[in-house]
């Protein structure tokens, strides 16, 4: 954009920003100027991220102190593109159209995942969307801030879900009822975005890519990937081929003294040369016999024993070669698994006594597991929930218990009972920053998942404290719906910047059970 302009007025304005509607002189185009001066905001703000977008940027630069997001005006280009929510409307959209269309509106969900949480609200707005006259999503990046921070929850796959509800019915998601006029494969796909079961966009668009009613309504979708395979099942079939033909000739110029006789179950060559894919034999060809009184070895030739000979040297050579490496690493795994279990062992039976006193399982607060009882933790739910974690963070409250009749993976998850109409507040993971495994979570954006299920709706909190030299440091607490009837996964993303542990906790009113397993923490950015 050049600077031949003159502004006509300002749209919006606040302490964060303005945005003021130009028009330039030289050609009459009408185009936004959003400047952004805050500087919380500037840093939530992926320049190229935008860039790299289907949009309406005109230009994205940075200067010294602020941020211009220079857009065409969309009400100028009515004839080429309009709004999704007027797109739908005015348009009796096929199947086809409305899955090609859900099927960008997911690619644009994965394109915009590695950007702030606020920045993708912001663009996964219905009023942002737009559609233009082939069916392709184009994006509004005229952004309006009313906040400096980034927000607590990521929301893209709630939006996502309602946005492919829009596109099938006409009508927002509004307390979970979802239209019936939405086609099963793409309902599975929206119920999943509410409840949060995918890690990425990209598992939501490979589930509909692999879906049925889209695969019917595009045939053609996977016809690349299935004519390379053919391709190189063709190449193999025509390779096979010129070997037995080959063989046939060879076979023919050698006298091997075979002879023509009447077919019978023994004849080698015969089952060799059947073409099972045609029921029809090599044309052309004349069907021997091998008399097999004389044995293999006399009808190989000089060149078909050496390739043998060499095949099973390659094949001893192999053999050989696994069984020294397994024996080896085996055995220094043996030798430092013994040592380890050799100090546990002689730990173990020093503070016997000890231990016994003061087991808090005797105490009635939950049955935690030892940890210790295995060098390898298999199960999710043990490795933020475990006796030797919970007596290194110093944590003596409310746990969730050890079920292992209900659970979604592994042999067990954690349940949490109210019998009574008060609030229960229950631990089920936490985590140690002290422990070098760990500590590199901190001063980054870390997504808390586990799956949950009640025995009856209910309205829960997680609740995270975080913890310094002993003290609490911070708490933050979001709200999750747990349904009786499945298995839901919820995510928690936090920043965590100084802290010696983090504690997870469940939080409900009423008389009530509530399970949580496959119970996942780590680093998103």
């Amino acid at each position: 954009m050049n600077n031949n302009y003159k502004i006509i007025r300002t749209i919006f304005e606040n302490v964060f920003q303005r945005v003021l509607e130009c028009k330039d002189n030289v050609t009459g185009e009408i185009f936004y100027n959003n400047v952004i001066t805050s500087q919380k905001i500037i840093k939530l703000i992926d320049i190229d991220g935008l860039k790299n977008l289907n949009s309406n940027i005109l230009s994205c630069y940075r200067t010294e102190d602020r941020i211009f997001i220079v857009t065409k005006s969309f009400d100028t280009m009515e004839s080429e593109v309009r709004n999704v929510k007027d797109y739908v409307s005015s348009k009796k959209l096929s199947l086809k159209q409305q899955f090609y269309i859900s099927k960008k509106i997911i690619e644009l969900s994965s394109n915009i995942f590695s950007l702030t949480d606020v920045v993708q609200q912001k663009i996964l707005d219905l009023n942002k969307i737009y559609i233009d006259n082939n069916d392709d999503v184009i994006v509004d990046c005229n952004l309006i801030f009313e906040q400096e921070y980034d927000i607590q929850d990521n929301e893209t796959f709630k939006r996502m879900g309602n946005v492919l509800h829009y596109i099938f019915s006409g009508t927002e998601i509004v307390d979970y009822n979802i239209s019936e006029l939405v086609p099963p494969d793409m309902l599975k796909i929206i119920v999943r975005c509410l409840t949060k079961e995918y890690m990425y966009p990209k598992d939501a668009l490979k589930e509909l890519n692999n879906s049925p009613i889209y695969n019917m309504i595009n045939p053609n979708s996977n016809m690349e990937d299935k004519i390379n395979d053919n391709v190189v099942q063709s190449v193999k079939v025509d390779k096979h081929q010129d070997i037995l033909e080959e063989t046939i000739t060879e076979s023919d110029e050698t006298d091997y003294n075979l002879y023509d006789g009447e077919k019978n179950d023994d004849s080698v060559l015969e089952i060799y040369l059947d073409d099972s894919n045609n029921g029809s034999k090599l044309e052309n060809k004349k069907t021997k016999n091998i008399d097999t009184k004389k044995g293999l070895f006399y009808y190989l030739n000089n060149k078909d024993i050496k390739r043998l000979a060499i095949s099973l040297v390659i094949i001893v050579f192999v053999l050989m070669l696994g069984n020294y490496l397994i024996k080896n690493y085996g055995k220094d795994s043996e030798n430092v698994s013994g040592k380890n279990t050799d100090v546990v062992q002689n730990e173990g039976n020093s503070n016997s006594s000890n231990n016994n006193d003061n087991d808090p399982n005797k105490n009635g607060e939950g049955n935690v597991e030892d940890s210790s009882d295995s060098n390898t933790v298999t199960d999710s739910t043990s490795i933020y929930f475990n006796k030797e974690l919970l007596e290194s963070v110093g944590y003596t409250g409310i746990l969730a218990e050890i079920d292992e009749d209900i659970y979604v993976e592994g042999n067990k998850s954690l349940v949490v009972k109210n019998d009574g109409d008060e609030k229960v507040k229950a631990l089920f993971a936490t985590i140690d920053f002290t422990d070098p495994e760990y500590n590199y979570m901190l001063k980054k954006q870390i997504a808390i998942a586990a799956k949950t299920k009640s025995e009856k709706d209910v309205s829960s909190l997680i609740v995270l404290e975080a913890f310094k030299d002993g003290k609490l440091a911070s708490t933050f607490h979001t709200t999750v719906q747990i349904y009786n009837d499945m298995w839901s996964q919820n995510t928690v993303p936090i920043n965590v910047t100084n802290a010696d542990s983090l504690n997870i906790y469940i939080e409900f009113s009423g008389k009530n059970k509530v399970w949580i397993d496959s119970i996942y923490i780590d680093v998103v950015k």
